[in-house]
């Protein structure tokens, strides 16, 4: 991620939209193979009374495919210890992103191979003070790389 050109915000909202995501060339969105109908998205709304704070928890879990490929591999090898923001495309076609704020992490990562099933089941999980914003869609193309 990278601040917006003459701003000190990785990303501009305008109503509610996401309009501009900063990223630069060594660090764009990469588009992973994950298997159809294998995600969930959650969002957690959560106010503590006695301190007037709110935390608004974010989780996305989805599935990479092929446990035994070289590139799934890496892929979550990439996801452990490191910030991470996704692009979700949903089934309606909108776009949403997690993560923006730099405080999204793998949770969890379990692996299997059986007859239903073959990948990495990932958890990224993390906090913001934002609820999940769609993403300008005219934007997407020059964010992926």
């Amino acid at each position: 991620m990278a601040y917006i050109a003459g701003s000190t915000e990785k990303y501009t909202s305008t109503q509610g939209l996401i309009s501009a995501i900063g990223v630069t060339a060594s660090s764009k969105f990469v588009k992973y193979g994950t298997l159809v109908n294998q995600a969930s998205i959650k969002e957690d709304y959560t106010y503590t009374e006695t301190s007037g704070v709110f935390d608004i928890v974010k989780e996305l879990t989805f599935t990479l495919t092929n446990l035994g490929s070289v590139d799934a591999r890496a892929a979550v090898t990439n996801l452990i210890a490191n910030p991470v923001a996704a692009l979700v495309k949903l089934k309606t076609g909108t776009w949403i992103a997690f993560g923006l704020n730099g405080q999204f992490m793998a949770k969890t990562i379990a692996g299997t191979v059986d007859t239903a099933s073959n990948g990495r089941v990932v958890t990224l999980s993390g906090s913001d003070t934002e609820f999940i914003q769609p993403v300008d869609p005219t934007i997407i193309a020059s964010l992926i790389a």
